[in-house]
């Protein structure tokens, strides 16, 4: 009994020198997560009924000009969705740099689509994530890489000469898309 209860005994000072795992589940997302639904179908009413008014207008009218100031102001103040902030998630995007050389050494955006913010308009700021890659062992990234991101998501409005952004995700992982 005794012999039993000492190798007991020893198996859970064993067990006790052991570190606890700091490992997380980090839960694969998709881009259209991040957007509140009522949002997104009040958007696309709206937008459907500026095309519409658009179709008589040329590029050079002035109504135009305001159509896309009133389309800009309502994508750069979109809403988040709260479903996910806090948590451990994992998402694929496309890399923004925010640095003039366009090799990224600090943080960047990721984006949902190929050429958004660069050869295109930015999307809704929902639609927008500033990276801020881990201290160590970050994945070197290059204008529009694929990459996933793993990390703890959070709000965090910032305007960047690319777009504003309407979510943070402090990276714990950064690999290319395969």
């Amino acid at each position: 009994m005794k012999k039993n209860l000492l190798i007991a005994l020893s198996f859970l000072a064993l067990i006790s020198l052991i570190p606890p795992s700091h490992a997380q589940t980090y839960k694969e997302i998709f881009w259209d997560e991040l957007i509140p639904p009522e949002w997104a179908r009040q958007t696309a009413k709206e937008f459907a009924k500026l095309f519409k008014k658009s179709d008589s207008m040329q590029d050079s009218d002035p109504r135009i000009d305001a159509m896309y100031e009133k389309l800009r102001k309502r994508w750069d103040e979109a809403p988040i969705s709260k479903k996910y902030i806090g948590k451990p998630i994992r998402i694929s995007g496309y890399v923004v740099p925010l640095d003039a050389e366009r090799s990224l050494s600090l943080e960047f955006l990721l984006v949902p689509y190929f050429g958004a913010c660069i050869h295109t308009p930015p999307p809704p700021a929902n639609q927008i994530i500033l990276v801020i890659p881990p201290a160590t062992g970050a994945l070197k990234v290059r204008s529009m890489d694929t990459i996933w991101v793993d990390g703890i998501l959070s709000e965090s409005r910032v305007a960047t000469d690319m777009g504003r952004t309407a979510y943070r995700l402090e990276a714990a992982k950064m690999v290319p898309f395969k």
